[in-house]
């Protein structure tokens, strides 16, 4: 079996009350008539059929959605997403999905909220970004989140978002910001998480990070070299050094993040994260319905499958990427 873990849905209802409300008028909403017409993002009988084209058993499916694009006090709109990803997926199709919160924020009622989708839901897992409310993930305030999923021992799964592309000197934010800066924030949040000490207070976090870690495995011997040598890392702005802030090489942090293959099909990107992740720490994800081809051909999620399975590593690895890894992360019965 094929289980693809971080792609993403729009629950009728909850696009229904988003656009009731008044942060309806943001620029992202100019393309909401075209998601209407895309019946891969909401509707499950689409996607089941799609999920058998393609030989995939099992979608964890998160919101298709980032904090720039939810307005500043989202909690009852993600709230009902939350709900409404069981309702009108899980519970249709729970031998094909499984569902994974979403927070816009880490504090507060908040994390009331994760306790409500991980207890009563049953939702296996968190989606959070890179960036929460203008801050950065290692902030103290954000220690009970880390310290709740760390008890509950599921997967926080880590979507990039475009804070700080300035439109104003930046004429293509999109195409800017999605092809370029949301790997640069990936991998600067999985800095923040490691030189920050979340994931020494926290061994047993497991976290999902997509787009195969961004630029993490491509630049993993500058990483080696700037804390080996550079003196820049004997003191920090908080007044310690980061070797004296961690107690082994940041290295061996960053390869405890479980990457995805969302990297649409490209196997000198699957090589690279491969080699650094390691059969253990690689996770099948097509990131699914945003394909740079989309219907009816969905050329690159295609690829995505193929890339994996053109590694050449033995059978027994590739099925540990494509299922196992998932199965074991997610507590898959």
């Amino acid at each position: 079996m094929i289980i693809d873990i971080f792609n993403h849905c729009y629950p009728k209802k909850f696009l229904k009350e988003y656009v009731k409300t008044k942060y309806s008028k943001i620029a992202w909403m100019k393309v909401e008539p075209s998601i209407r017409e895309r019946a891969d993002f909401w509707d499950p009988e689409t996607r089941v059929k799609i999920m058998d084209k393609f030989g995939i058993g099992i979608q964890v499916l998160s919101l298709a959605m980032t904090p720039y694009q939810l307005p500043s006090e989202p909690f009852e709109l993600t709230k009902i997403a939350n709900d409404r990803i069981v309702e009108e997926f899980v519970y249709k199709y729970p031998e094909r999905f499984l569902g994974v919160a979403t927070l816009a924020s880490l504090t507060g009622e908040a994390l009331d909220e994760l306790d409500r989708c991980i207890r009563d839901l049953g939702l296996k897992g968190v989606q959070i970004f890179t960036c929460m409310n203008g801050k950065p993930l290692d902030r103290a305030e954000f220690l009970p989140f880390y310290e709740k999923m760390a008890k509950y021992d599921l997967p926080i799964f880590i979507h990039p978002t475009s804070v700080g592309i300035n439109e104003d000197v930046n004429p293509w934010p999109k195409v800017y910001g999605i092809s370029l800066n949301w790997p640069y924030y990936s991998s600067m949040a999985m800095g923040m998480l490691v030189y920050g000490g979340i994931l020494m207070k926290y061994p047993n976090l497991k976290v999902v990070i997509h787009h195969l870690g961004g630029m993490i495995p491509f630049y993993a011997e500058r990483i080696h070299a700037f804390y080996d040598v550079h003196p820049e890392f004997q003191e920090q702005p908080r007044g310690l050094g980061i070797k004296q802030l961690l107690d082994k090489h940041p290295l061996e942090y960053f390869k405890m993040f479980y990457a995805d293959t969302a990297v649409n099909g490209s196997m000198i990107a699957m090589r690279c994260g491969y080699s650094f992740f390691g059969t253990e720490h690689v996770v099948f994800a097509t990131d699914y319905p945003y394909t740079l081809v989309g219907p009816p051909t969905y050329v690159d999620l295609e690829n995505t499958m193929k890339s994996v399975k053109d590694l050449d590593i033995p059978q027994e690895h590739k099925q540990m990427i494509f299922e196992d890894n998932a199965r074991r992360i997610l507590k898959m019965e």
